[in-house]
């Protein structure tokens, strides 16, 4: 198998959201720590999921595991010119490109989404995905940016959790 990557757009958006929250001396103590530097970081390039991990582990040993949530959260809703764009489509909409951004993202894992339009509800299943717990908060924090971003009122919960030992990944997305 291939080493695990992700791209650096999403490596971009969570450095960003560690200067946002904690200000210059929180991104330079993460990228002292990470080795992971913001302006160097290309969007379109794809990085070890090493990154990744240093990334997340940062900032769940520095400031706390809610920050994970606030930071997948944080990093859906500023997408650049595509979070204004997405603000005017419905979150059925996002759910049906989820599997396609997913693999446009990644080159590891999957991802499937099972709709249930007349119960609005959504299953969104990540497998091989989440190597580690924190990556599954984060997942987390990007569903309910997705709703807040369609200014869908919902919930996400998590059913199911690969690092915890279930075989993949499952979140539960509710909506008016």
């Amino acid at each position: 198998m291939s080493e695990q990557k992700i791209k650096g757009g999403v490596l971009k958006g969570y450095m960003k959201f560690i200067r946002y929250q904690w200000g210059a001396d929180g991104l330079a103590e993460c990228e002292g720590q990470t080795g992971m530097r913001l302006n160097e970081i290309q969007e379109e390039k794809f990085y070890s999921l090493e990154h990744n991990e240093a990334i997340l582990k940062w900032v769940h040993n520095q400031k706390g595991m809610e920050y994970l949530t606030r930071m997948g959260n944080y990093t859906v809703k500023n997408l650049g010119v595509l979070s204004h764009v997405v603000r005017f489509a419905n979150i059925k909409f996002l759910l049906r490109k989820a599997k396609e951004n997913y693999k446009d993202t990644f080159n590891y894992g999957s991802c499937s989404v099972l709709t249930d339009e007349k119960s609005k509800r959504a299953t969104i299943i990540f497998k091989d995905t989440n190597i580690i717990y924190e990556s599954c908060v984060v997942w987390q924090g990007a569903l309910e940016g997705m709703l807040e971003i369609t200014r869908t009122k919902g919930n996400v919960s998590q059913a199911k959790c690969q690092p915890h030992g279930d075989e993949y990944c499952e979140y539960v997305m509710k909506w008016e």
